[in-house]
This record gives structure tokens, sequence and C-alpha cells, in this order.
């Protein structure tokens, strides 16, 4: 009970402060920013509490959460952002160096976004600079928490925190029509000890992402974050860990979501696709980049679902340099230990990919329990498209447009670990079902790959070693179970397949670089 009694001080001494006792009032032409900054100064000077936005629409501009200090939206209540950019200083709610501090409630804040957006001539959006920035924002802060909020409108990216620990999102709803790019859901940077659960985001934009741009924060790494029970709509990535990769990214969880297709004729959201010539799917589902030197070490994938993305999984480590690396020579980062298992998928487009760069390797990576479904696609120039490395290119899970694989494209790894993955088709298909290049260390168990693949070869292989295939079922319609590329394969072991099906250009000495267990 003792310890106890200082949580029971502080909730006695707690007091809530009504903005309307302060002079706000909800009048739609009546800036209440001065009026709402008032009641947080004298919440946080007098110990702390919440600052209530009542029922009703208060008009504001720029307002400054400090220490101690609780927004909180009634039921009925809107924080409606100007849309006057001489109405701002930066961004629509913002914190810095703050302590204890919360946006919480059941009402809605609404950033005006599409008061600072316009259509051009060519169909493309374009903006008027300088424009508010991030809806809301806060930097270096401590025992954050939102919760309940409907974020809506947002001008940049809708919650952006930066720097900050003990972070707790839960239950909050975002909802950004296609007035603009760069409407993120939840953008969380060099932050540690954060949960995201809960929450709706349906955005023009990446839904949640990881990452770090800012070099005074490239010592604090990105770490024990978890991402779970979500709902994610994007017409870009739907949980991210990238594009700007500074630092550490560590012990990451995402878990227990669904990754779902916008639909142009939602009410809520009102996303105009069109506008923008994208298609209303996500372009990937799962997105784990290095790019600029950053280490990505240990990230947990598990029980997800996903209809009509455009690549389901894109793990990639790469070399653009951007940051600090701008300055310097660039050098590669590393992407290890990532588990990604109990993922299902529904008709994509793209073959998810892990790959790096010359020299570079993605390092142990198990895929287990996956089912995708893809859209199949017969093109004889497919299966011999030539692949570039792109080593400094933005990375992005179309990049290349359709691979030379039709489920899996893995290049420049060591330690790929698939287990028990369906791979089905709408339509028949003549590609690999997965191409490994430069892999060391892979086992496949347990593939099934679909009767609809009409290809030559299900499993191509090109300088790889030390791999194992077993329990693999190909249609018999395939010539080749796998396809042995070069004269660089070696340590390779199969199991369960007839030796016939198994082609090599070693051919004069391919019982030297294979080991059948005919069963």
């Amino acid at each position: 009970m003792l310890m106890l009694a200082p949580l029971f001080a502080a909730a006695l001494h707690a007091a809530d402060y009504d903005i309307t006792d302060f002079g706000a009032r909800p009048d739609k032409g009546f800036l209440n920013t001065e009026k709402i900054q008032a009641a947080i100064d004298r919440c946080s000077a007098e110990g702390g509490g919440r600052v209530i936005v009542p029922r009703g629409e208060f008009l504001t501009g720029t307002v400054c959460l400090k220490s101690g200090v609780t927004l909180y939206l009634e039921h009925g209540a809107k924080l409606q952002g100007s849309s006057r950019m001489e109405d701002y200083t930066k961004h629509l709610v913002r914190a810095d160096n703050a302590d204890g501090i919360g946006i919480e409630g059941y009402g809605i804040i609404d950033g005006s976004g599409h008061s600072f957006w316009y259509v051009k001539e060519n169909g493309h959006y374009d903006h008027d600079r300088p424009v508010p920035g991030y809806m809301i924002y806060f930097e270096n802060c401590k025992d954050v928490r939102i919760s309940g909020v409907r974020f809506q409108n947002a001008e940049s990216w809708t919650v952006h925190l930066l720097g900050c620990s003990e972070v707790r999102i839960r239950d909050i709803i975002i909802r950004n029509p296609l007035h603009g790019p760069n409407n993120d859901g939840i953008d969380i940077q060099s932050c540690q000890n954060v949960t995201i659960s809960g929450c709706d985001i349906y955005t023009s934009d990446d839904a949640i992402v990881l990452k770090n741009r800012h070099p005074r924060y490239n010592i604090r790494p990105c770490a024990n974050i978890t991402v779970t029970n979500c709902i994610l709509t994007c017409v870009c990535n739907a949980f991210k860990i990238g594009t700007e990769t500074i630092g550490q990214f560590r012990n990451i969880t995402f878990s227990n979501s669904t990754i779902r297709q916008a639909q142009p004729t939602d009410s809520l959201a009102r996303i105009r696709v069109k506008d923008m010539n994208m298609p209303i799917r996500a372009i990937s589902g799962i997105s784990i980049e290095s790019v600029d030197g950053s280490l990505v070490d240990g990230v947990a994938v598990s029980n997800i679902t996903m209809e009509n993305v455009r690549c389901p999984i894109f793990i990639r480590l790469a070399n653009r340099g951007a940051g600090v690396q701008k300055k310097t020579p660039p050098v590669p980062g590393e992407v290890k230990n990532v588990v990604i298992s109990g993922v299902t998928v529904r008709n994509a487009w793209y073959a998810s990919s892990i790959t790096a760069i010359p020299g570079c390797h993605v390092e142990n990576v198990i895929l287990r329990d996956i089912i995708v479904r893809m859209r199949g696609k017969k093109d004889p120039s497919l299966p011999e498209k030539t692949v570039d490395e792109k080593v400094d290119a933005y990375p992005d899970a179309h990049m290349w447009g359709d691979l030379p694989a039709s489920a899996f494209f893995v290049r420049h790894a060591d330690g790929i670990f698939m287990d028990n993955i369906v791979c089905n088709l709408d339509a028949e298909e003549n590609r690999p079902v997965a191409i490994f290049e430069d892999v060391k260390h892979l086992s496949a168990d347990g593939i099934y790959v679909d009767g609809k693949y009409v290809g030559e070869s299900a499993f191509r292989l090109v300088r790889t070693s030390d791999a194992r295939f077993s329990g693999c079922r190909v249609p018999e319609g395939v010539k080749f179970a796998v396809d042995m590329r070069g004269q660089e394969n070696s340590c390779i072991r199969i199991e369960g397949m007839d030796p016939s099906r198994v082609r090599s250009e070693k051919s004069s000495q391919i019982q030297q670089i294979i080991s059948f267990e005919v069963k």
C-alpha cells in the first residue's frame, strides 16, 4: 500500500481545465489558439491534469502540450485546424521535451489538409509552401498516451513521434482522404518502448512506419516496438521499417493485424486514387528496409492477413546513403534475424522479395506457415528477365516491376529458412515459384506449388550453396522441380524428388553436388 501512495496522491491533485473557462468558444469564425494554450499552460503549472475540449467545433492553430497535461476530447468535441498558414508556428498539436502527456477521449482532431493542397493541370497534387507540418508532433517526450481519438484530414504525417519513450497508442482512428501525398498514419522515429494496438488506419500513404532521418537522434535506437491488433488500409506500405534508416532498429513485433484494400467508394475516407494515378492497394504489406547504413536486427511478424496488396513481403538491404551518409562515403548496414509466420495473402501482384546488394547479405530470415495467392501472369519473357541490382535506388516493392519469380525472389542472402508455404494462383503462371541467387544456407521444407504453374521449373538456383529441399510438392506438368543454373551451385541436397526432375548445368557431375533420397 505504501508503494501506491504516490499514485493516489497524483490522482487526487490532478484537475480538469475546460477550455471554455479560458474563453474558448465553438464558433467557426473564432480562433481559439490562445485560449486553448492558456488552459494547457495553467494545467501544467498547477501540477498537471486534463485540458477538456467539450462538445462543439473549436477552430485552432498550433497548440503546445506541456508536461503533465492530457488533451481530452469529449464526445462530440472537435479541434478543427485552421485553413490559414499564418495561424501555425509549426504543426497542429506539438510537444517538446515533455513528460506525462497525452491526447485522449472520444472526439475528433481535423487537420484541414485539403486547404493546403491543390490539383495541378496535369492532375497531380501540389501544395503551397510553407505548410503547417505534422498534425501531431511529439519530440523527446516520455510517458506518452494517445487513445480513443479520431484523427482526420492530415496535411502531412498524422502522428509523428521523434526520440520519445514509454509510448502507448491505442484504439485511435485515422482517416486521410487523398488530398495529397505524405499522409502517413503513424511514424515512429528513434523511439523506445512503444506499443501500438487496436488502431484503425485508412490513409493515402504509409500506414505505420518506423524510421529515423534525424542525425541528432541516430544514437538512439528504434527499439522495443510492438504493433498489434490493427486494421491497416493504404495505397503505399502498410507496415514498414524505412525508408530513412539511420541508427539501429531492434526488437520489433507486428502481429494479429489485417491489411485490407482501399475502396474508391468508402464513404469515411473518400480516397480519390484515380487523381493520383495509383492502384487502390498497398505497395507492400510488410516492408523491412535498411538502405542508409542502419542495423535492423530482431523483427517478428505473425498472424497477418492481407488482401489485394501489390507485394506481400519486401525485405531490402542496399546502400542509398541518405541522411548523414550524404556527406560521407555511404556504408551499407545490416538486416538480420527476421521471422515472418502465420501470414495469409489473397490476390497479390508482385512476388515477395528478400534482396541485398553485391558483397552484402540479408541474414537469417525465417518464412513459416504462409499461404499466398498470386494473380498469375503467363508471359514468355518474364522467366529470363534481368533484375538490376539498383544499389542506391529508392527501395520500393515495385522497383523492378514484375520479377522473374512468381512468388519469392531471394538474392544475396545467408540463412533462408522456408517451411510450410502454400503458393496458389488465380491464373496460369510460367515463372519459377522461387528463385535463389547468391544464397548460402537455404532450407526449403514443405512448399506446395499450385497446379496452375505451367513453367519449365519450380525452383531456380544460381550460385547457391548448402541448400536443402524436402517435402516440396511440384505439379507433374512442371518439367523440372529444381533448375540449377551456372557452375557455382554446391552442396545441394534434394529429398523426395525424382532425380530426372532436377536439372544442373554440371550434368556430368550431378551426383557430386546433389544427394537424392527418393522415397
